[in-house]
């Protein structure tokens, strides 16, 4: 069993080590979820309900659902500064519903149906049918999702049904320290007194 005394996260959000460990590896904090857009979800803006906290995932109120007559859905996760991403998790529908098969292009900026023709996916995984607690990690190849600032997934099919329906998306990795070090800047802008006194309250703050 995998350790929980990794990196923790304070009460600004981020983590404080570059190391994998437990559930605090969680990327939520890191995505910009207002930016998250799908193609041929049946209800406009569905899609953001699907990114939520872990302990949230068994939620079955909030999901994301395609047209009917067609299984696919082009998800575009945008991140507020750039992550590496180790595994994810899907929670899928029943009867048919889950999603079967994901795809993973990453860094383009517009990406619709007709660009994927051309467009060949980063790494493509095949999922099971039941995983209703969203306890099975699907890995990617690490290497090659080190500076992700947009995440976009693809379900190419489902298990038969006529339409494909996700409750919980989650991404496990690291994020930066972009984000932080942006904060710090702001930060600087302040006067020095102030400055001085925002820096006791931010953990990690670098003198």
């Amino acid at each position: 069993q995998m350790s929980h005394s990794g990196p923790f996260r304070c009460q600004c959000g981020q983590l404080h080590a570059d190391i994998f460990d437990g559930p605090s590896n969680d990327l939520l904090p890191f995505i910009d979820t207002a930016g998250v857009t799908a193609l041929n979800e049946s209800e406009r803006g569905a899609c953001r309900r699907i990114f939520k906290p872990f302990v949230e995932r068994l939620d079955r109120a909030g999901f994301v659902e395609s047209e009917d007559d067609d299984p696919q859905l082009l998800i575009h996760i945008p991140f507020v500064s750039p992550v590496k991403i180790r595994a994810l998790t899907v929670i899928g529908g029943s009867d048919g519903q889950a999603p079967s098969q994901l795809k993973a292009y990453i860094n383009h900026e517009a990406l619709d149906f007709s660009d994927l023709e051309g467009t060949a996916a980063v790494q493509q995984w095949d999922l099971a049918e039941h995983d209703p607690q969203g306890l099975l990690e699907y890995p990617t190849q690490y290497s090659r999702f080190q500076n992700v600032t947009k995440l976009s997934l693809l379900v190419a099919d489902n298990y038969g049904a006529d339409s494909t329906r996700i409750y919980y998306v989650g991404l496990k990795g690291v994020g930066t320290e972009h984000q932080r070090r942006a904060v710090q800047t702001v930060y600087e802008l302040k006067p020095t007194a102030e400055t001085n006194a925002m820096k006791d309250h931010v953990p990690g703050a670098i003198d």
